[in-house]
Order: C-alpha cells, then sequence, then structure tokens
C-alpha cells in the first residue's frame, strides 16, 4: 500500500526539525484530543445520573433515553468532522484546521454548560450542539496527527512521539474518572445537580477555547507550505480522496476499528455496568476502571515504540490478535478481567499515529482524517441502537454473550484488513505503480 508521492513530500523528506519544535506541537495536539475525551467520558455519566433530573426533573425511562441520544449525538458527528475539516486540512492548511475544530468544539461545549433547564427543548439544543462539537472532535483528531506526524517524521521516533495523542484519549478518561470521582467526595448530590456537572463541562470548555488560541502560535506544516508553493493543493480534496484511497480508507479504519469498539462498546459503559450488576461496589469498580487506564496509557505509549521498531502493521495485528484471545476472560466476572483486554488493545491503538505516511500530502489530512472520523461511526451505532436493545431484550448480564460476539467480529475483521494490508504491500512495485497512477 504505497502512497502516491508528490513533489512536495519529497522535498521534505531530508528535512530535520530541533526536538523543541516537534515538542511543542505534540503537546498542543494532546492537550485538545485528551480534553475530548475527557468531555466524552465525564458527560456519558452526566448524561444518564444527572441530566434526567435537571432537564425532565425525573429519571423516567424516557428522560433518560433522551439524554443518552443526546450525548451520543457527538458521536454521530465525528465522521462528517473529520472529512470535512480534513478536507479544509488540505485546501487552506492543517494550522486552520486545527485552530477552528478546537473553537467550534470548546464554543458548543461551553453553550451546553450554561444551557438552562427548559424540558425537552434544552435536550434537542444539546444534540444538536454535541453533533457540532462531534464534528469538531472528528476534525480535530485527523488534523492534529496530520500536523504533529508532519512535524515529528523530520525528527526521530515519530511513531513514539505521536503514540501521545492517541494516549491522550486514555488521558481524557482518566482526568474524566477523577473528575467525577474528586466531585462526588467533595460535593453533595443537590450541588452536583444544579452546579457542579456544569463546573466539570465548563473547565473542558475553557481548556479546549485556551489551547485554540495556543494554536495560533504553531507554525504551519512544511510539507503542506511546500505543497502549496510547488502548486499542488488539490482543488476538491474530498472527492479525489475518496476515488483514489478509498480502498486504503476503508481498510485502515476497519484494521483500527477493534480499538474504538473495545474501549467505547464493550470496556465502557457495558462492561462497568456488567460489574456493578454482578455485585461489585460502584466506587470500585470505578477505581479499577482509572487503574486500568492508567495501564492502557503506558501501553498506548509502548505500541508508538514498537511502531517504530517493527511497523505499524505487525503491532496492530498481534494487538488485534491478542485482544481477540482477551474478550473471553470477561466470562470469569471479575474486575480484573478488565486488564487484559484494555492493555493489549491499547499497544495497537498507539501504534496507528504513523497512518498519514499511507496518504498523498495533498490529500492526507482529508483520508486522515475519513479514518479517525469513521471509527466512531461503529461505536455511535453500537452504543445508540445495539446496546439499549440487547439490555432491553437480555438484561446486563445476559447481554455479555452477544456483546461479546460483536466485538470478537469487529476485531475479526480487523485482523483480516491488517493481513488484507500486508499483502498488498507484498506485490510487486510494477503492480503497485500501476494502481497508484490509474487511482484506488
Amino acid at each position: 500500500m504505497e502512497p502516491h508521492k508528490n513533489l512536495g513530500e519529497k522535498n521534505m523528506k531530508s528535512v530535520k526539525l530541533p526536538p523543541r519544535f516537534i515538542r511543542a506541537v505534540i503537546i498542543l495536539s494532546t492537550i485538545g484530543v485528551a480534553i475530548h475525551a475527557y468531555d466524552l467520558f465525564a458527560l456519558g455519566i452526566i448524561s444518564t445520573e444527572i441530566w434526567p433530573y435537571v432537564f425532565f426533573k425525573k429519571a423516567t425511562n424516557s428522560a433518560i433515553a433522551l439524554s443518552i441520544l443526546a450525548y451520543a449525538a457527538v458521536l454521530a458527528g465525528r465522521p462528517l468532522g473529520g472529512v470535512v475539516f480534513g478536507h479544509f486540512g488540505d485546501r487552506l492548511g492543517r494550522k486552520f484546521s486545527m485552530f477552528w475544530t478546537l473553537l467550534i468544539s470548546g464554543t458548543a461545549m461551553l453553550l451546553i454548560t450554561l444551557m438552562p433547564p427548559i424540558g425537552i427543548t434544552a435536550i434537542i439544543l444539546i444534540a444538536v450542539l454535541r453533533f457540532i462539537q462531534g464534528m469538531g472532535g472528528g476534525g480535530n483528531l485527523g488534523s492534529s496527527i496530520v500536523l504533529s506526524y508532519e512535524y515529528a517524521e523530520k525528527g526521530e521516533r515519530a511513531g513514539y512521539l505521536l503514540s501521545f495523542i492517541l494516549a491522550s484519549i486514555i488521558l481524557g478518561i482518566i482526568l474524566g474518572v477523577l473528575g467525577v470521582l474528586i466531585s462526588e467526595r467533595l460535593e453533595s448530590e443537590a450541588f452536583l445537580l444544579t452546579y457542579g456537572w456544569r463546573i466539570l463541562t465548563g473547565i473542558g470548555a475553557v481548556t479546549v477555547i485556551l489551547s485554540a488560541y495556543l494554536r495560533t502560535r504553531i507554525v504551519e506544516s512544511l510539507d503542506f507550505k511546500e505543497v502549496l508553493r510547488s502548486g499542488e493543493i488539490e482543488k476538491n480534496p474530498i472527492k479525489t480522496a475518496f476515488k483514489k484511497c478509498w480502498r486504503n480508507i476503508i481498510l485502515i479504519t476497519l484494521a483500527i476499528e477493534y480499538f474504538p469498539v473495545i474501549l467505547n462498546f464493550l470496556l465502557y459503559p457495558y462492561s462497568i455496568e456488567l460489574m456493578e450488576n454482578s455485585g461489585y461496589n460502584e466506587s470500585i469498580v470505578t477505581l479499577t476502571f482509572l487503574i486500568a487506564s492508567i495501564s492502557a496509557y503506558a501501553m498506548t505509549i509502548v505500541g508508538g515504540h514498537l511502531a517504530d521498531k517493527y511497523g505499524w502493521k505487525k503491532v496492530v495485528l498481534l494487538s488485534a490478535i491478542g485482544s481477540l484471545a482477551s474478550i473471553p476472560v470477561l466470562f470469569i466476572h471479575s474486575l480484573f478481567a478488565l486488564f487484559p483486554v484494555y492493555i493489549l488493545s491499547s499497544i495497537g491503538w498507539g501504534a496507528m499515529g504513523v497512518i498519514p505516511s499511507t496518504f498523498a500530502v495533498n490529500l492526507r489530512n482529508t483520508s486522515t482524517g475519513a479514518v479517525f472520523g469513521l471509527i466512531s461511526s461503529f461505536p455511535a451505532v453500537l452504543l445508540i441502537a445495539v446496546l439499549p436493545t440487547l439490555i432491553s431484550i437480555y438484561g446486563v448480564t445476559g447481554s455479555l454473550i452477544p456483546v461479546s460476539i460483536i466485538t470478537s467480529v469487529i476485531t475479526i475483521a480487523s485482523i483480516m484488513s491488517i493481513l488484507s494490508i500486508v499483502r498488498r504491500d507484498k506485490e510487486s512495485p510494477a503492480s503497485r505503480f500501476l494502481k497508484t497512477t490509474i487511482g484506488e
């Protein structure tokens, strides 16, 4: 799967940048991605435990369902945001896309924080704002990884450095868990229902907007500047990317899909509910998930290091196989069962920071944005439609078998996609040249 190289990419390969420049971009990218993940986890709890009382006065089944749907709208917006802001990243620059994705997301988060208790109207408005926020989140992840990659490849250990951005998703979850735990200890239930939840979301909103401002100080990608200078800017990146790169986009999306499904479907919220339903104390379950997340964060960094040493495809393949083998451990109904699948899947996730290298520079932001946007579509469908249906039919404990089967099938699809990519890489140079010349 050799990408079609253009002039700008060839000219920039030999350029080296000081490590401090690269670290600055990685840190600013990490902050934005981490806060999006923090918001995703914290609001996951707030939407079920607080919003029904704030906006409906009573936690009826319909109030909880509407609150969850409003929360999950963020996942529906991510695929569109990844493609749209990726398009702008290829047309107007990575820095432009990174700034506006955070500013839009932060503004939406701030408006949610200030939402008055006006019943179902508030929930509808929150759903719209969450969708907009999701567009910003999807666009932010793709653009952040592309800009950071185009900096990191001009230094050493690109995979290791980029793994910090991917690990920041888990870091955001850690911050979200800590925020909820601290709030429950220090604040009364009445305070959480009035101002407490608004403080939790408001902190994220202000941080995202501040991060957007700091990103204005980043220097634009040298790769993009070279493409701009050489006149190779693609007129319609969305159309061209899906015409030439559609097969690569689909294969890479499927190859990476097992991790978000494991994290955002199997582990949270399902396994958390399963452990609580099995008799474990809620605080103990949350604390265990926090420890597992810290372990997974560390292993994500390890995954990036291994990608530098062995290549991302080998690391992701072994990670997916290990994840598949560890899913049945959940059937022992032990808190320690959360660790194997979480840790093994996070290793592969950490190796995925270098995938922008598989796309040409003038289509890189759109293609990478499409991949990291589309991976949200599977958890979105599973959370909005599949999991509630399974629980209503089989209950929490009885849903373990179908949830495990669904996760296993998706993980097998990831394994098959990675193997397909590996087989394509072994094709003859002449065959690859014809494919990249004619188009995917």
